[in-house]
């Protein structure tokens, strides 16, 4: 057990000890102790008392005897409804209660895409038909860039290829 010999108004013990002591499996010492500081704590005198008031009514309930025929008469019930067609509980769970409790979320779900779709309409501004309708200008110095720019790919094109046949020449040497 734990080691709770100093108990003050600021340090109480856990619940998991206060249902020891009202389950009487605290030693003589350890359950002194508690009391003494359950006199001065209203917090821990008020558990005390509630599971002294749960144990004693569990002390004092006795449950009601079973029928001689009680296993025979809930088997019977199990297999009747085992022999229920799938039918009979799909149309049981689609009854009026089902719709009912449904209702409130579709309900809430068709409200919130409305008020999305209100909120964020589709835009058909003036930028999507300038997109459509642009056209680039190419200046002559643009061009001539361009080309330059080709003739050079085509270039490295040609050396590179004249590279690899001569690659596997050197090899044999």
């Amino acid at each position: 057990m734990k080691d709770f010999s100093e108990f003050s108004m600021i340090h109480c013990p856990t619940e998991d000890v206060l249902l020891d002591y009202a389950a009487g499996r605290l030693d003589r010492e350890q359950a002194a102790r508690l009391e003494r500081h359950a006199e001065s704590c209203g917090r821990c005198a008020a558990f005390h008392s509630a599971q002294t008031a749960v144990w004693l009514g569990l002390d004092e309930w006795k449950p009601m005897p079973v029928s001689a025929g009680f296993n025979r008469e809930l088997w019977r019930r199990i297999d009747a409804g085992e022999r229920t067609p799938w039918t009979s509980r799909f149309a049981e769970a689609t009854r009026a209660a089902f719709w009912k409790q449904l209702a409130p979320l579709a309900i809430a779900a068709a409200l919130m895409v409305t008020a999305f779709v209100l909120d964020h309409p589709v835009k058909r501004s003036e930028k999507a038909l300038t997109h459509a309708t642009a056209s680039i200008i190419v200046t002559a110095s643009d061009a001539a860039q361009l080309e330059r720019t080709l003739d050079d790919i085509q270039l490295l094109h040609e050396v590179d290829a004249e590279s690899a046949q001569a690659a596997p020449n050197s090899k044999l040497m």
